[in-house]
């Protein structure tokens, strides 16, 4: 009887101790952003102090300081919130604008331009320009498929994802941008780089998401998890899971998935809310999402 016992208390530790082991949300945080419009595609500064954050339409580029709780707009130049970089430093900021001639002819331009000051430096215009990158000490981006940089130092120990090109994956490895395709001929999004910079999971549109090498080696396959972000230990990658009808979105929810696919939590379930778009802090456990309605959170998490 006693052996009995001593089994079920052993059994209820280890319950309890499973239970705490599990990611669970401390807090939930809509940031006061006001209604002016419906804001979208937030990402943390690389300080983990400011979010910055654009229109649904990615006109414009806004930031909120956490600590000041201000709000500050850094452009309203058109389609500069698609892509943008903020150096580490968290003092410049980089952006690709977007404009279409009367001709029908795409226009693009890198901008540089230093956060607290309102000049702004044009870096170089042409029709066919990627999203630019703050990384080896440069402001590195492709121009039509051929590198391009400035800030020019010398210094070549840098990694980093300059983004998407041409549907594959463009890697910066030093001064050397390398194209991976993992599985041939993919047509890849949402790349996002581990922090410690060994691997990267990213979607691709026949397969779904996956961690790989930075040769392009696959890892592990994911399935279907949409929009990834690697948290700032690299222990988990935020996801959201959204349910659709082939015409809108009818559900989503943020939750996490383990590098190695053995383990997936929920962080939300919600039936009145929409969230989208999560991104990991690069220094705390939390994440920026916004709502389909425009409205942004950060969720903060203990794991």
């Amino acid at each position: 009887m006693k052996l009995a016992v001593v089994r079920c208390l052993l059994t209820i530790l280890l319950v309890v101790r499973t239970l705490e082991a599990q990611p669970r949300v401390v807090s939930i945080e809509e940031l006061p952003l006001g209604t002016d419009h419906g804001w979208h595609n937030p990402r943390f500064s690389p300080s983990g102090k400011s979010v910055f954050y654009t229109t649904s339409n990615y006109h414009g580029i806004w930031e909120f300081s956490l600590d000041s709780r201000t709000i500050r707009q850094v452009t309203s130049d058109p389609s500069s919130g698609y892509g943008y970089t903020i150096s580490q430093d968290g003092r410049t900021i980089a952006y690709r604008t977007t404009t279409i001639l009367p001709t029908r002819r795409r226009k693009q331009q890198i901008v540089l331009k230093d956060i607290a000051e309102v000049d702004s430096k044009l870096v170089d215009s042409a029709e066919d320009l990627s999203t630019p990158a703050f990384a080896a000490g440069k402001l590195l981006y492709s121009k039509s498929g051929q590198m391009r940089e400035a800030n020019i130092d010398h210094s070549t120990d840098n990694i980093e994802i300059l983004g998407i090109e041409n549907t594959k994956i463009a890697l910066l490895r030093g001064l050397e941008k390398v194209v991976l395709d993992p599985f041939g001929s993919g047509s890849y999004i949402w790349p996002s780089l581990s922090p410690d910079k060994k691997s990267l999971v990213a979607y691709e549109m026949g397969h779904g998401t996956f961690v790989a090498h930075l040769d392009g080696t696959v890892i592990t396959m994911l399935g279907r998890r949409d929009s990834p972000s690697w948290t700032h230990e690299g222990k988990w990658i935020a996801y959201m899971d959204e349910k659709d009808d082939g015409h809108r979105i009818l559900t989503s929810d943020i939750l996490l998935v383990s590098p190695d696919g053995a383990e997936t939590h929920r962080l939300t379930a919600t039936e009145d809310s929409i969230e989208l778009d999560p991104r990991c802090s690069p220094t705390q456990k939390k994440i920026v999402y916004h709502t389909i309605e425009g409205n942004i959170f950060i969720l903060t998490y203990t794991d």
